[in-house]
């Protein structure tokens, strides 16, 4: 399987990188830090799956640059972008988060299900304190297997 996470919190990405390795034999993960990255690596490559945290800065942030505005919806406008260029993809968000720009996960998820259709699986709600994101994102990540040709 071949991942796509598109994450800028170090922590956290490290987090599902470890966990992720544990539940699946042979996986591939590419990471990307930032909108920019995430819709060039999905442009660039075919994915099993996006991971996409929700907010994330425009720009990968660097020695030289602070990576630009931070979005709310970062992991939306990866989306927007992907079809807008007509990339083939599958998504999921995972995220610390359960509202952004006063609207909850589970709206933005039903916006993101009517963009994407069968091709959006869904959220993860990842917690520091609490790791019952793990099951969820094993669930989530059996969905994508079982769906795959």
């Amino acid at each position: 399987m071949k991942i796509l996470l598109v994450e800028d919190d170090e922590h956290k990405m490290n987090d599902i990188i470890t966990y992720l390795k544990t539940i699946i034999k042979d996986v591939i993960i590419d990471t990307a830090y930032s909108i920019a990255s995430g819709v060039g690596a999905a442009i660039d490559n075919q994915y099993d799956i996006i991971l996409l945290d929700m907010n994330i800065p425009n720009f990968d942030i660097t020695e030289t640059s602070d990576g630009g505005k931070s979005y709310k919806n970062g992991g939306e406008i990866i989306v927007k972008e992907l079809l807008d260029e007509d990339v083939d993809f599958r998504c999921a968000i995972v995220t610390q988060y359960e509202t952004f720009n006063n609207e909850t996960i589970d709206q933005i998820g039903q916006r993101m299900k009517e963009l994407c259709g069968d091709n959006y699986f869904g959220y993860v709600k990842y917690s520091t304190s609490d790791n019952s994101w793990k099951d969820s994102l094993k669930k989530l990540i059996e969905h994508v297997e079982n769906t795959l040709d």
